[in-house]
């Protein structure tokens, strides 16, 4: 399974542009993904010889597809709403907890489970690209459809905290009643979400209690700079395509520091 950190940011917004106006010629791509990203909002950003689009209403429709994505054919792009995607998230949750607890760990079991943990961490770094650039589109309906993504932010790391931590990553092995016993409460809760509206949530309690709250995380406040987020990451890849040497022993710092804390994280639950 591939970690989030090295899924490239820009890659994540190559792909988008060329999904969203495949008339781009691909040479162009990476032109328009830094123009994207570093351009005045005023400034006209050139998609073909003919077909000229602002920073700013770029920054949203990118936004937009990206939160919304167009004719893909994998799980987290199913949706053309915002909240089928989060049913389906959800749907596929309990399926895992309940397959992977039930007495018997098959093959295609911890597949599922691997293929899933590798798209939670896809999801969440496109949609921590998408609230940068709805925070730079300044559109009137950006700060709504911040509320929508941060919400399925936190329910996605939620997830990945849930199976991380209450599946095993083998194949062919016999789980014991303890791990269903243990595992059951975090089905419910997620199954208990299944019933509620998108963005209606079980008590804060509820969630401390259990563990994997991460409505406090300072990444998920309000007032959090995502576009500064956005412009360091691309600004990173961009030095580690100078120097990918370098970049490899920081990127091995991030994930030791990651794994340290996902583990500090559930131990203090």
């Amino acid at each position: 399974m591939k970690d989030d950190a090295d899924i490239s940011v820009q890659k994540i917004l190559a792909d988008i542009v060329l999904k969203k106006y495949p008339e781009v010629e691909e040479k162009r791509i990476k032109t328009v993904v830094r123009e994207l990203v570093f351009a005045p909002s005023d400034r006209s950003i050139k998609l073909t010889e003919i077909k000229k689009i602002s920073a700013e209403d770029l920054r949203f429709m990118i936004a937009h597809a990206i939160e919304c994505p167009p004719n893909e054919e994998s799980l987290f792009a199913k949706s053309d709403t915002d909240t089928r995607e989060y049913f389906d998230l959800l749907k596929t949750t309990t399926n895992i907890l309940k397959d992977l607890n039930d007495g018997y760990i098959s093959e295609k079991d911890a597949q599922e489970r691997v293929m899933f943990l590798s798209l939670l961490s896809l999801r969440e770094k496109a949609l921590m690209v998408c609230l940068g650039l709805y925070q730079e589109s300044h559109a009137p309906s950006a700060p709504q459809r911040m509320r929508a993504v941060r919400y399925k932010v936190q329910k996605i790391r939620e997830i990945r905290s849930a199976i991380l931590f209450l599946t095993r990553q083998d194949a062919s092995v016999i789980t014991t009643r303890a791990e269903f016993d243990a595992a059951k409460p975090y089905y419910q809760y997620f199954k208990n979400l299944q019933n509620l509206p998108f963005g209606y949530d079980a008590p804060y309690e509820k969630r401390k209690e259990l563990g994997i709250s991460r409505s406090d995380d300072v990444d998920l406040a309000q007032d959090y700079d995502y576009y500064k987020r956005l412009l360091n990451e691309v600004l990173d890849e961009m030095a580690q395509e100078e120097n990918p040497k370098e970049s490899i022993g920081v990127r091995e710092k991030q994930k030791r520091n990651k794994s340290s804390d996902k583990m500090q994280e559930f131990a203090g639950r």
